[in-house]
């Protein structure tokens, strides 16, 4: 009996563990031991966004492009030297922004090249050009040969090349024959040096190998993509002058090389997979090996495109780079590849936690649970940060809130959470209107960058406008324009509504004391008019008093009458 009660018991306490719920984490990390939750890192409360992998967009060509590429095109085909040297040098400066505009022609030359001509064209300029080099080496050799001491060596190299030519030449494979091509010359030069102005064939010929080395100038992945492109359009005519621009792109055409195995057509498939065997970056391992970052993010993003569930492991690895350049476009490819990289995602899982994805999980909560704790993991301190900024801004300690925050955005300018750091930085404006508004100002436009398109931001931009409006007016140059704005994102905004009331009062009220100013300034201008010619007129008068009498000792005149009031002179007074 006592037995038994044991083993009831026993199931009592053992089905009462498992009704006991798991601990889950934020990460949504299921653990049933503290050991296990303290060996995971912690993950942000809300999971980042799975990036989208932007589609493959062509642009249209600008008007001035296409203008500048037949001017340079044209110069090519002329008979001036001149031009055509200045052509040569154009055709390798140009800019990415190229790409639209040689794309556009080349579908012209597409539709209109006479292919049986212009193959003709190129094998004698092939020829003549190989003649010609061919005949530069054994005159650069001959050279060599008469600086030679001695006719002992001259006899001994004149029976190796009679050995050499008796010696039947064994047949060279198509690899060999490329090969041998790939060396012989530039194929635009020899096609320039047979000139033919009049041909139209030739001058198509010429136009499109000048493409291809512009595209090739270019550099980018959407240059490389319409050399692929053109070799769709003209297969074996160009295959072997395509291989060489791609050589020389290296490391660059390797994404576009990477998208083209899965082309429309089967010739490029097999070109593509071949030239990057070519480049040794065969399989993604090799593939992730370049130095360039931005080929390398091309690279992840073309593995996304193509959805390779081979690569998802080494795009993994990229997922939480401290770049985030390459991180954005490692985590654009998961969420391109999505479904079928799922088993890979769950033993990253496994990896970073010590413990199984929840059978429930989809492939995108993995891949955002897996991101999450990338982040936490990389950025700890900026997290403990935004938590300190977040608990000042909950107690309304603005000056504290928005201190963390500048330091959060110091050290991640484009944080995920950086939203929710926009109130508390229109709320510490608030409390700098008064005293200081250019630092308001400062505050309010930080708050719009980090939330441009959030609820509020009307709002913002139109405090933004009123206290530029209001700085104007206490600068002296006032502006009703900022004013009007604000009312205009902000209806309900009474301060700026107000202040351009007042704007108005001020420029009325002027105009209405101006006459009495302008006729108070007359007068004082005509009293001092008038008082200038008086004091004029009484100097000369002023002058002839001050003076003795007339030089030359004459007697005065006779006196003048006595005065009225005068007495009469008395009779025999002396």
């Amino acid at each position: 009996m006592n037995h038994v009660s044991k083993l009831a018991s026993s199931f009592v306490l053992v089905s009462t563990l498992a009704l006991v719920p798991l601990h889950v984490h934020a990460a949504g990390e299921i653990t049933q031991s503290s050991s296990s939750a303290a060996a995971a890192p912690a993950a942000p409360a809300s999971l980042p966004e799975l990036p989208k992998l932007q589609p493959i967009v062509l642009q249209e060509p600008d008007a001035a492009a296409l203008q500048e590429l037949d001017r340079v095109l044209e110069r090519l085909t002329t008979g001036d030297a001149r031009a055509k040297e200045t052509a040569r040098t154009a055709v390798a400066e140009v800019t990415p922004s190229v790409v639209p505009a040689v794309r556009a022609r080349v579908q012209e030359l597409r539709a209109g090249l006479d292919r049986k001509e212009a193959q003709g064209l190129l094998d004698d300029a092939r020829k003549a050009g190989r003649k010609s080099l061919r005949d530069k080496e054994k005159a650069e050799k001959a050279g060599k040969e008469k600086d030679k001491a001695g006719t002992g060596k001259d006899e001994k190299v004149g029976k190796d090349e009679k050995a050499s030519k008796d010696t039947k030449a064994p047949k060279k494979s198509k690899d060999d024959k490329d090969k041998d091509a790939e060396d012989e010359g530039d194929w635009l030069e020899f096609v320039l040096a047979s000139p033919k102005p009049k041909n139209d064939t030739w001058r198509d010929l010429v136009r499109l190998l000048a493409m291809e080395r512009m595209l090739t100038a270019a550099g980018t992945t959407a240059a490389t993509r319409e050399l692929l492109q053109m070799y769709s359009y003209f297969g074996e005519f160009l295959r072997v002058d395509l291989q060489r621009q791609i050589a020389k792109l290296r490391d660059r055409a390797v994404p576009a090389l990477i998208e083209g195995r899965q082309h429309d057509a089967k010739i490029v498939q097999r070109f593509a997979s071949k030239q990057l065997d070519l480049l040794g970056r065969a399989i993604p391992g090799e593939a992730v090996g370049v130095t360039d970052p931005q080929a390398l993010a091309d690279i992840l993003r073309a593995y996304g495109r193509t959805r390779d569930v081979d690569a998802v492991r080494v795009i993994l690895s990229f997922s939480n780079s401290d770049r985030i350049q390459l991180r954005e476009a490692a985590r654009e490819a998961i969420a391109a590849i999505g479904e079928p990289g799922i088993w890979q995602l769950r033993d990253a899982y496994l990896n970073q936690t010590g413990n199984k994805a929840p059978r429930e999980f989809t492939w995108d909560r993995i891949a955002r649970e897996l991101f999450g704790m990338y982040d936490r993991a990389r950025l700890a301190e900026v997290y403990k940060l935004m938590d300190e900024g977040a608990a000042h801004a909950a107690a309304s300690r603005w000056v504290e809130a928005t201190s963390a925050f500048d330091k959060v955005l110091a050290r991640s300018p484009v944080f995920e959470r950086r939203k929710e750091m926009a109130p508390a930085y229109v709320a510490h404006a608030k409390t700098l209107e008064e005293k200081e508004p250019a630092a308001a100002l400062e505050m309010l436009r930080k708050a719009l960058r980090l939330d441009p398109k959030g609820e509020g931001a009307r709002k913002v931009e139109a405090e933004i406008a009123y206290l530029e409006g209001v700085t104007l007016i206490a600068r002296g140059t006032p502006d009703k324009f900022p004013l009007t704005k604000a009312i205009e994102l902000d209806p309900s905004n009474e301060r700026a509504k107000q202040a351009l009331a007042l704007l108005e009062q001020e420029r009325i009220e002027p105009q209405k004391s101006s006459l009495h100013r302008y006729v108070a300034a007359g007068g004082v201008g005509l009293f001092a008019l008038i008082a200038m010619i008086f004091l004029a007129r009484r100097k000369p008068d002023a002058g002839r008093d001050a003076e003795g009498p007339p030089a030359g000792g004459n007697p005065p005149g006779p006196p003048g009458p006595p005065a009225p009031d005068a007495p009469a002179p008395v009779a025999g007074a002396d």
